[in-house]
C-alpha cells in the first residue's frame, strides 16, 4: 500500500495514475474507481463490510470511523481507516509513505493537499472515550474474545482471496490463528520463508525493509491474503516502552518484575532482558516517566501506539491484521496490575484466548519469545 503523490511520474513506482495536476504513483494491487465523477484509488479491507461497498460513506466523512487496514486517494485527499497503518511524509515536492522526505503526519492527523502539493492537516480524535475503571481477566479475556470472534466472522465473509497462515512460533501469530481455524478450514499453512520479487520490491527494496516489519514479510505476486500477529506486543500489552511505562504507574518497572521468582523462567524473560531494552527501562527511570493517574497513563500509551506503523500491505498481498485495534489495548491496560502484569511477562491473557479456541495449538508456542530456536515448538506441525 505504498504510493507518492508528486508532480512528475516516479521511476522506481510501476503504476502512476494522473489526476490533473499531479501522479499518483503506486506499488501493485491499487484499484480505480469513479463516484460521483470522481477518481478514487484505494487498497486494503475494512473490518466492517466490503470496502468497495463502504467507499461512498469512507470518502465523504470527515474524520474516519471505519477500522480495518486500508488506504483511499481522490478528491485532494489521503482517507485511512481510523488507527492510519502507515505513516506519511511530506515536503513541497512530494507526499509518500515509501520514505521520509520532510515533515511527518501523525496518526490523528487527516489530511487534504491542493493541486499545488501543499499540505492542511486536521487534528482527529483517534483514541476514543477512556474508561479507567478495574475489570476482572475474565471480562478481559470475554470482551476481547469478542472483537477478534467478530472481524475474523467479518472478514471471512467478504474476502475472496486465498488466506495464507505463516506461524513464527509466537504467541500473536497463533492467537491470530486460532481464531482463523476456528471459523474455517479455508486457508493455507506457510512453512517457509516467501518472497516473490516484484517491480517495485526490486526498485525499493531497501527503503521498503527500513520499516522492521517489512525485513520479516512474505510477498506473493499473485492475489492473497497473509494473516499477521503485528503489531501484537504493542496492542496485547508486551510492547518493551509502553508495558514499562505502565509499571512504573504502579511503582514498579519490567527490571524488577524480572527478579521476582514467579517470573524467572516466564516467556518474555529474554527478551526484556536484552541490552537495548534495560537501556529504555532506565531511560524512563532517569526520565522519571510516570503520569498522575491512569487515565492520563492509557491516553499517553494508546497515542504511541496508534502512531506505531509496521505492517499494512505490499504488492497484491493483503496483510490482515487483527489484533491493531486500541479498543483491545485498552481493555489490557483497565486490569488490576497482578493480572496485567503476567500479561506483560508470560502472555497470560493471550494463552487462554488461544486455548479458549484450540488448547492444542499452545504447545507450538515459542519457549521463549525471539531467542534461539524459536521455532523448535512448529514441529508439531509436522506430525
Amino acid at each position: 500500500m505504498f504510493f507518492s503523490i508528486s508532480k512528475d511520474s516516479k521511476d522506481n513506482f510501476p503504476h502512476h495514475y494522473n489526476f490533473g495536476n499531479f501522479i499518483v504513483n503506486t506499488d501493485n494491487g491499487w484499484k480505480i474507481t469513479i463516484i460521483n465523477n470522481i477518481q478514487y484509488l484505494y487498497k486494503g479491507y475494512t473490518d466492517i463490510g466490503n470496502i468497495e461497498d463502504n467507499l461512498p460513506q469512507i470518502i465523504t466523512e470527515n474524520f474516519p470511523t471505519f477500522l480495518g487496514n486500508f488506504c483511499v486517494i481522490g478528491n485532494n485527499k489521503i482517507v485511512s481507516d481510523l488507527y492510519r497503518s502507515f505513516p506519511i511524509t511530506y515536503d513541497n515536492m512530494e507526499i509518500t509513505n515509501l520514505k521520509n522526505v520532510g515533515h511527518s503526519i501523525w496518526c490523528d492527523n487527516c489530511v487534504k493537499f491542493d493541486d499545488e502539493l501543499n499540505v492542511t492537516e486536521t487534528h482527529n480524535d483517534v483514541i476514543g472515550k477512556i474508561d479507567s475503571s478495574t475489570i476482572t481477566e475474565e471480562t478481559a479475556i470475554s470482551q476481547i474474545d469478542r472483537i477478534l470472534s467478530e472481524k475474523t466472522i467479518e472478514f471471512l465473509k467478504y474476502n475472496t482471496k486465498p488466506l495464507k497462515v505463516f506461524l513464527s512460533g509466537g504467541v500473536d501469530s497463533l492467537l491470530v490463528y486460532s481464531y482463523i481455524q476456528k471459523y474455517t478450514k479455508n486457508y493455507e499453512l506457510i512453512l517457509n520463508n516467501h518472497i516473490d520479487f516484484d517491480y517495485f520490491w526490486l526498485k525499493n527494496s531497501n527503503s521498503i525493509e527500513n520499516y522492521w516489519g517489512y525485513r520479516q514479510i512474505h510477498h506473493w505476486n499473485n492475489d492473497c491474503v497473509l494473516t499477521s500477529g503485528a503489531p501484537g506486543d504493542e496492542f496485547m500489552l508486551r510492547s518493551p516502552n509502553t508495558a514499562n511505562i505502565f509499571c512504573r504507574y504502579y511503582n514498579t518497572s519490567i527490571t524488577k518484575l524480572l527478579k521476582e521468582k514467579q517470573f524467572v523462567n516466564c516467556l518474555h524473560h529474554n527478551y526484556f532482558s536484552l541490552e537495548k531494552h534495560t537501556k529504555l527501562f532506565k531511560q524512563h527511570e532517569i526520565e522519571n516517566l510516570k503520569f498522575n493517574n491512569l487515565e492520563e497513563t492509557i491516553k499517553f500509551l494508546c497515542n504511541i501506539n496508534a502512531n506505531d506503523f509496521q505492517h499494512w500491505h505490499l504488492g497484491n498481498t493483503l496483510t490482515w491484521t487483527p489484533l491493531r485495534d486500541l479498543e483491545i489495548f485498552k481493555i489490557l491496560l483497565r486490569l488490576d496490575f497482578n493480572t496485567a502484569s503476567h500479561q506483560i511477562m508470560n502472555s497470560t491473557i493471550s494463552k487462554k484466548l488461544i486455548e479458549r479456541n484450540n488448547p492444542n495449538l499452545i504447545k507450538l508456542i515459542s519457549d521463549s519469545k525471539n531467542h534461539e530456536n524459536y521455532l523448535s515448538n512448529l514441529v508439531y506441525l509436522l506430525n
